[in-house]
């Protein structure tokens, strides 16, 4: 944005001080108001033009011809990349956010309490998904037969994530062939690492020779294990309360589409998806989508924030906050921070 070196000093003091009394009260806010909160030298008369001209530049805008100036979305997207300073948690925030490290030590229960946490310190609503295991290097696969055509699906990750399930096939699998596949598919692990690689290598490639008598039991034993994986992927919501207590949701038209698609799970982690491709805020490696940059039309009104957090130096998942356009970004993003860290911590102790 070349806005960047065009703003005056004296603008981006304005521009600053008016997000900021509008995350703190939710109310336009005019020349002489701003000038009294905030403490400027320069008169009303000065504030008033310098916040015309920021109004140019679309990065304030006027609600109400009568009314004050609120930040447009563009305004909100200069302040996250170039004028918010660095929010230093209290002592009761850090606290509070300390008993994960007291979490049972499994992985859901820590992603479980992780969101409740942030949940409550941001007060909006958290989301964190579980580890993408698709794309996940695999260490070992093992398939543990129950009886003829069911077994136990084992997998053992590179980041020490273990997953057991029951799969079930069409058809009956003998031991030795069973155990002849199993070899045949960690043998082709080693080459395509991840269950996503390993799914594309079945499906698009030539078997080899002694493997082709059995095609159809090994893409359907790969499209099964591939399935299971998707079934493991879980997402983990807490906080939607936060919402409806803001004054821009307090009416069930706003806040119900937004509530009815966070409750799909596939719709969350296209929400993941689509932050990955945007870049990261640089100073913070968070990303962070404002209003209508986010691809869905529900979530125009709202801004939401993510970051990764790691198992073994590894980027596994992420955790991420929901909430107005109007957040209050530095704080929730080094809260956001701060969790993710102990998730990394816990999760490390856990797998270590």
């Amino acid at each position: 944005m070349n806005l960047e070196y065009r703003l005056s000093d004296r603008k981006r003091d304005i521009l600053t001080a008016i997000i900021k009394d509008y995350i703190t009260h939710g109310e336009p806010l005019g020349s002489k108001t701003l000038a009294k909160r905030h403490g400027f030298t320069f008169s009303p008369a000065t504030i008033r033009n310098e916040m015309a001209e920021l109004e140019e530049n679309g990065l304030l805008y006027q609600p109400h011809t009568s009314a004050g100036r609120v930040p447009s979305q563009k305004g909100y997207r200069f302040f996250v990349d170039y004028l918010m300073g660095a929010y230093v948690p209290t002592r009761e925030e850090m606290h509070f956010m300390q008993r994960l490290q007291q979490t049972s030590r499994a992985v859901e229960a820590i992603l479980s309490q992780a969101t409740r946490v942030l949940a409550e310190a941001t007060q909006s609503i958290a989301i964190t998904e579980t580890p993408y295991l698709r794309q996940n290097p695999v260490k070992e696969l093992r398939l543990i037969p129950l009886s003829e055509n069911s077994m136990v699906l084992d997998i053992e990750y590179n980041s020490g994530i273990r997953r057991q399930s029951v799969v079930n096939f069409s058809q009956s699998i003998y031991a030795d062939v069973l155990g002849l596949l199993t070899y045949y598919l960690n043998t082709q692990l080693n080459q395509s690492s991840s269950l996503v690689g390993l799914f594309h290598r079945i499906a698009t490639c030539s078997l080899e020779r002694e493997i082709q008598t059995y095609r159809s039991i090994i893409l359907e034993m790969v499209s099964e294990i591939y399935a299971q994986s998707q079934r493991d992927e879980k997402v983990y919501l807490n906080g939607t309360s936060h919402l409806l207590r803001e004054p821009e949701f307090q009416s069930m038209e706003q806040a119900f589409p937004i509530i009815n698609i966070l409750e799909d799970e596939r719709f969350v982690r296209r929400l993941f998806d689509s932050c990955q491709e945007s870049s990261p805020q640089q100073s913070h490696n968070v990303y962070c989508l404002i209003g209508n940059e986010n691809a869905y039309e529900e979530l125009h009104n709202c801004s939401f924030v993510a970051t990764p957090y790691f198992i073994n130096t590894k980027a596994t998942g992420m955790i991420g906050v929901l909430g107005p356009t109007r957040m209050d970004y530095s704080k929730v993003i080094a809260l956001l921070q701060n969790v993710a860290s102990n998730m990394t911590t816990t999760l490390g102790r856990l797998f270590s």
